[in-house]
């Protein structure tokens, strides 16, 4: 006999298009999940990017103002948070809020010019608020950008004359007794090296001249004497301006330059005039359009001496200290830069300091070799005295750091 169940007692089936219209409802609340994490990404992540990418500007922009002002740290502080992004800054944007901006200086040894500082980093930070990120517990991004610049960097471009005192003293020693392994000579070599890594050899041209002069270019490497300068085909510059002195930042010992940096001999007395002269004349002949030219003079004593093609009341034999300086302003005029260098003006060696005619009588009116390579120089900032023996890397260091000043640059710190 057949059970029939009575109403109330039967099992109600839901209709198939209730049961989809539940399944809908659970797979919209999805996809509303994903649009809204889509638009958390989009949005909140795109704003975030937006914002560091701001930042990163900013802080471009700020280390490099604040570069230009090096070595001064407070001064370089001080500017670049002026260009910061932070409220007040030049930088600041209105669609960018909770901002601050912190800045640091240093010093990168392989960057000349530490003198105390060199490089100026800043940091832009922010604080990103979310709008649709949050559903998803994300309530805010905090955003931060980086930059270091450098000044000087090396990379301004400049046409450079190295001029080379080899006479016969920078072999002898500060009292004036024959140094057979020519220390002071080996300082100035040093010197000029030290320079050399510091500048950019495809934008930075160096050459090198020399006095006495050498009686040929064959015979740059050979050790001077006085009657060079009695020839009016003698070379004063030894090496043209050239840019393949170095190669990814190290010196090429091979190179004109530097071989013939090395090779060099001292001997015979000391003339500025010509030598200066000559340098000049490079300059005019090699150097680039556009380009600053420089001088760098290194002199360890007193001028005593003129070629004898000029008569004996020339000012070239007669006045040689003052002739320095009246060859100087000549060049100074037409925008070359002269830094001279003093190197043991203070030596013992028969007067070394003592400004002399050709005939040894004292130069009039009186004059010493400080006054005279002093007044070589474009300035009082361009001299630099070393009264005494010893290395002379620091003051070329300080030399290259010089003129390659307000050259800033971004450089990337990982590589330093």
């Amino acid at each position: 006999m057949t059970h029939i169940a009575p109403p109330g007692d039967r099992c109600r089936r839901m209709p198939a298009s209730e049961r989809e219209r539940g399944q809908a409802i659970v797979i919209i609340v999805l996809f509303l999940a994903v649009l809204l994490g889509m638009a958390a990404m989009v949005i909140d992540v795109g704003y975030a990017y937006y914002t560091h990418r701001s930042l990163q500007a900013s802080a471009d922009a700020a280390a490099l103002a604040g570069a230009m002002e090096l070595p001064d740290s407070n001064r370089a502080q001080a500017i670049a948070r002026d260009y910061g992004a932070a409220p007040g800054g030049k930088n600041q944007r209105d669609n960018i809020t909770n901002v601050s901006t912190s800045v640091s200086t240093k010093c990168i040894a392989s960057v000349p010019g530490c003198d105390p500082v060199n490089a100026i980093t800043v940091k832009e930070h922010a604080v990103v608020d979310t709008m649709f990120a949050k559903v998803l517990g994300v309530g805010h991004f905090d955003v931060s950008a980086k930059s270091t610049a450098c000044s000087p960097c090396g990379v301004r471009p400049l046409d450079v004359m190295l001029v080379l005192d080899r006479t016969g003293s920078m072999c002898q020693t500060h009292s004036g007794a024959n140094d057979p392994a020519c220390t002071d000579l080996n300082n100035a070599r040093d010197g000029m090296k030290t320079f050399l890594g510091y500048m950019d050899a495809p934008t930075q041209w160096v050459g090198l001249g020399v006095l006495p002069p050498a009686t040929s270019i064959g015979n740059k490497c050979t050790t001077p004497d006085t009657p060079n300068y009695n020839s009016t085909s003698a070379k004063y510059t030894i090496v043209p301006l050239s840019s393949d002195y170095a190669i990814g930042g190290l010196l090429k010992t091979s190179s004109n330059l530097v071989s013939t940096i090395n090779c060099q001999k001292g001997g015979g007395r000391t003339a500025y005039a010509n030598a200066l002269e000559e340098a000049q004349k490079e300059l005019n002949l090699h150097g680039r359009t556009g380009v600053q030219d420089i001088i760098v003079f290194l002199s360890d004593g007193a001028a005593n001496i003129g070629p004898t093609y000029y008569s004996t009341s020339s000012p070239y034999r007669k006045q040689p200290c003052h002739q320095g300086i009246w060859s100087a302003a000549p060049i100074k005029t037409k925008g070359t830069i002269i830094y001279s260098i003093g190197y043991d003006l203070d030596a013992l060696n028969g007067g070394a300091n003592t400004c002399e005619t050709w005939d040894d009588r004292n130069e009039s009116p009186a004059i010493t070799a400080y006054q005279a390579l002093e007044g070589i120089a474009s300035g009082p900032g361009n001299f630099y005295n070393k009264p005494s023996a010893g290395q002379l890397r620091t003051i070329f260091t300080a030399i290259a750091a010089d003129i390659s000043r307000g050259s800033a640059a971004l450089i990337d710190e990982s590589v330093q």
